[in-house]
């Protein structure tokens, strides 16, 4: 009794930290554009052929488990039909609308493979719009305020989370909320043992030794984390990984097009900013 208390407890004060800074718009994360961040940094709109794979001993789906843990309580992903009509309407469904739109017979992805190329297949597909922010409204467009909510448009919260959490969501991982702080996304990924720091100290034979965490497509990437990690600057989805580098799709990001962020594809040096990683294995 005294054990399933405490694990209630828990669960409750991790989930609160996205509950209050959802309701404070100041809170949430932005992303940084120092020089040396801009210098780190590649933006594009398109990705590298075999994008999803990697070319340089980095990781790619196939080499990870196939098995699809339980607790994404996963659903049928949103298929390429209802997604471009989606992106090409004049008035886009907010997110959860969409999914609705799914038919109920659809089948859910059944092996871990096929969940992270639907991450990537959605996250894609919003990068080639591109999302771009109305000019002269940061974190605000048809399609950025139907990733959110009413309250996250009209207040124009940065939407770096908001674009994570609904690829995810419309991946078919149902048990991923509409997550507006990137430290919400840290949260959940503790309550479900899936959040892993980018680097960790390992003792081994009684010596220790730092070893950095290896991401796969689809995982979600935080950036500039606080010690706690109740606070992050940014966040967004992997794409590979190599020895030197992460390859992201990233929301509210710098893009080629001059003071207006959108959805674009980044290159991170791993010796960054980087925090860690919600992963979907």
């Amino acid at each position: 009794m005294i054990r399933t208390t405490a694990t209630a407890i828990l669960l409750a004060a991790l989930f609160a930290v996205p509950q209050a800074q959802a309701a404070n718009p100041s809170s949430l994360a932005i992303e940084p554009s120092n020089p040396s961040f801009e210098q780190g940094s590649q933006t594009s709109f398109q990705l590298p052929k075999l994008a999803h794979k990697a070319d340089d001993g980095g990781t790619f789906p196939e080499q990870t488990p196939a098995s699809v843990g339980l607790d994404l309580l996963l659903a049928p992903a949103l298929p390429d039909s209802l997604l471009s009509a989606h992106l090409k309407s004049a008035k886009p469904l907010t997110t959860e609308r969409l999914l609705a739109q799914i038919k109920v017979a659809t089948a859910a992805s059944t092996s871990l493979k096929d969940l992270r190329a639907n991450v990537l297949r959605i996250a894609s597909a919003y990068m080639a719009a591109p999302t771009l922010e109305d000019k002269g409204s940061p974190n605000r467009s048809k399609l950025i305020c139907a990733l959110g909510t009413s309250e996250s448009c009209s207040q124009r919260w940065p939407w770096c989370a908001i674009f994570a959490s609904s690829m995810w969501r419309m991946a078919g991982i149902r048990s991923m909320t509409l997550t507006p702080p990137v430290s919400g996304l840290v949260a959940w990924g503790k309550v479900h043992r899936r959040w892993h720091e980018a680097v960790s100290k390992v003792t081994v034979n009684g010596k220790a030794t730092m070893t950095r965490f290896v991401p796969a497509a689809g995982d979600v990437v935080a950036y500039g984390c606080n010690r706690t990690r109740n606070w992050c600057q940014h966040t967004g989805i992997v794409v590979r990984s190599d020895a030197k580098n992460l390859r992201t799709i990233e929301g509210n990001t710098s893009s080629p097009v001059p003071g207006r962020e959108g959805v674009a594809s980044k290159l991170r040096p791993l010796d960054s900013w980087i925090s860690g990683y919600v992963t979907l294995s």
